[in-house]
């Protein structure tokens, strides 16, 4: 009777220090999940090296190591962290997914003999993946692809991309179209990826990414009055997206509707005025067109001081632009120094070479 009694309450005493430490733990993997999806992946590997130490099976902790060594792109050892992960909580759809990311990444950087079997791992896992879960869209959209690229001796195939793209339809309507998309756009369908995406919006106008694919297919063949149509329709259905103005102004800018497309870019800027793609897109109006030119110039010399996020060519492409807006001026000279600015960036750019033949 004596212990019964002094039991009970070690008992609970025992209980409430495992569900504290329950709720502790959790809490620590979600500041670390945190710290990851803020882009701090130094402080969130600390984070749940730590963690790890006293909770070495955790399966989401071993996840989201392998998470962060993939985008380090150290692909074996994400491999490593999300075999763990698999290993500790077996049946999990999304750690067999992020196997097949991690092996197929592996394959593209490895020798011919290390690529099949990196190959091999990559597909079993997805399929894997989708058999756990045949909700998961997006192991679904990748077996699609693995199936497209791989040739049939290492299990690739359209008819297996179509069941796939098939499958995503009848879960996604817009994951589904887009499925559809990627296979015609694969086989260099043209036509039919057209049709699919015309469908898309036909049935379904509120869904977006249609609308950005067909908008790409006319833009990329020159049809830029059909691409300023597409955009046009979307912003019925969304006019809250300042990107959709910017596309909608580079098709109308294309199709030298100069005036009409400095006003939607001015719209852009209005919705999102750090969108400088919009500062370059003006810079190039003002260049080929020859008006706005002191705006033209403004917005790319805006644009230079962003020069950590793009290349040496996007660079070369902005001085040269600033050079041509000189030419306009009539101020040889100083469209010379923006030239030479421009081969400094990129000593290929072979607009810039040409120019400077013309001037000197």
């Amino acid at each position: 009777m004596f212990q019964q009694k002094t039991y009970l309450p070690l008992l609970g005493i025992s209980l409430g220090l495992l569900f504290s430490s329950i709720v502790y733990a959790q809490s620590s993997i979600d500041e670390g999940i945190t710290l990851f999806e803020e882009g701090n992946a130094d402080a969130a590997k600390s984070y749940f090296e730590d963690f790890i130490k006293s909770n070495k099976k955790h399966p989401e902790a071993n996840f989201y190591m392998g998470r962060i060594y993939f985008d380090k792109d150290e692909f074996g050892k994400a491999v490593d962290w999300f075999e763990k992960a698999a290993d500790y909580q077996p049946g999990t759809s999304k750690y067999h997914m992020w196997l097949g990311h991690s092996y197929g990444r592996s394959a593209q950087n490895a020798g011919k003999l290390k690529q099949a079997f990196y190959a091999r791992d990559s597909r079993k896992n997805y399929e894997k993946s989708v058999e756990l879960d045949p909700t998961n869209v997006e192991a679904r959209e990748s077996v699609m692809e693995f199936y497209l690229q791989a040739p049939g001796f290492m299990g690739g195939g359209r008819d297996k991309a179509e069941n796939q793209a098939q499958a995503i339809m009848e879960l996604d309507k817009e994951a589904g179209y887009i499925a559809w998309g990627r296979i015609f756009t694969y086989y260099d369908e043209v036509d039919a990826a057209k049709f699919n995406y015309t469908e898309a919006i036909e049935k379904y106008p509120t869904l977006m990414a249609p609308y950005y694919q067909l908008y790409n297919f006319h833009f990329n063949e020159g049809e830029f009055d059909k691409a300023a149509d597409v955009a046009k329709k979307q912003l019925v259905y969304n006019d809250t997206t300042a990107g959709i103005y910017l596309r909608l102004g580079n098709a109308l800018q294309r199709n030298d509707q100069f005036d009409e497309a400095y006003s939607v870019y001015q719209t852009t800027l209005e919705m999102d005025s750090s969108l400088f793609g919009a500062w370059y897109q003006i810079g190039r109006l003002a260049a080929v067109s020859g008006q706005y030119l002191d705006e033209g110039e403004e917005y790319l010399n805006m644009f230079i001081t962003k020069k950590d996020e793009y290349n040496a060519n996007t660079l070369a492409w902005t001085y040269f632009r600033l050079g041509t807006i000189e030419e306009h001026r009539s101020n040889s000279e100083v469209a010379i120094e923006k030239y030479e600015l421009a081969l400094k960036a990129d000593k290929d750019h072979e607009n810039s070479k040409e120019a400077l033949k013309r001037l000197k």
